[in-house]
């Protein structure tokens, strides 16, 4: 199954590497095996490392033991694991391992926020997304194709859209009790910015491949700018940050008092705050 989503005609400069034939559903605009041999896109392969690291940063700044959190770090940490082998090889069910840690991790996230602004949904909440989980990866597995991407796609979007809804009404409604937070604000504003960053590049690395892959004749660069590198860690940027203002909102509702770090005067951790005042790390 050759790929039919591609990213303009960069595939006229690949080369036949390791892995190939490629069998995934779309190729990305950075050229087949111009760096090496065994990886199909190098830059998008090693671009994951920064997806890998800010799981592993939110993983060991939990300020807690939920098994909800620790399954949403790891599904985190997967999709930079997945994300690796699917464009070191652009094999389809490489591809899987890249998109469907992405579902669940958004899944994930849909729980943690419902349950956060409506409190605990009974037992057939978790029972019907275990259910959705299984359903898409049943339909991933065995679609390809345009099918299978635009489907991946759409979801995905919708579920996006979903966590920024929810995000939006918990900011509100804490908002009018405890008053303006001004380093939840710095949050959303680096979730969006990095976030819509990484979206317009995203589209323009699959859109306009033909103009910015710096080989072709039409190409206004001279040399490949790499986008969808630059994707990953712009995403990776935005998803991080928006986690931390989901783990704030968990324990802010609760009443536990959560409060944004910065680590090395940067990176915000978040921390609860004991009765008496003393941090808790």
């Amino acid at each position: 199954m050759a790929p039919v989503v591609a990213a303009g005609n960069s595939s006229a400069w690949d080369r036949v590497g390791f892995w190939s034939p490629n069998t995934a559903s779309v190729d990305w605009c950075e050229s087949n095996y111009a760096v090496s041999f065994y990886i199909a896109e190098f830059w998008n392969t090693i671009s994951n490392v920064v997806c890998i690291l800010a799981a592993t940063l939110a993983y060991f700044s939990f300020p807690g033991t939920e098994r909800r959190f620790q399954f949403l770090f790891a599904t985190f940490g997967l999709v930079g694991l997945g994300s690796t082998l699917f464009h070191g090889t652009l094999r389809h069910k490489m591809q899987l391992l890249d998109e469907l840690p992405m579902l669940y991790s958004a899944t994930m996230i849909l729980f943690i926020l419902v349950e956060a602004k409506y409190g605990p949904r009974g037992k057939w909440f978790p029972i019907v997304l275990a259910a959705w989980i299984a359903t898409t990866t049943f339909i991933f597995s065995i679609t390809g194709g345009q099918l299978q991407f635009y489907t991946f796609q759409s979801t995905y979007t919708a579920l996006q859209f979903g966590m920024i809804y929810l995000l939006r009404v918990l900011h509100v409604q804490q908002r009018s009790i405890h008053g303006p937070n001004p380093a939840v604000s710095m949050l959303i504003r680096r979730a969006f910015a990095s976030g819509f960053f990484a979206i317009t590049i995203w589209l323009i690395d699959l859109r306009l491949c033909e103009w910015i892959n710096g080989v072709g004749p039409r190409s206004l660069l001279k040399w490949n700018p790499q986008l969808h590198a630059w994707w990953h860690v712009f995403s990776a940027c935005a998803l991080y940050h928006a986690t931390m203002i989901i783990i704030f909102y968990h324990f802010d509702v609760h009443g536990q008092r959560p409060y944004v770090d910065q680590v090395c005067g940067y990176i915000p951790v978040i921390r609860l705050l004991k009765p008496k005042g003393k941090l808790i790390r």
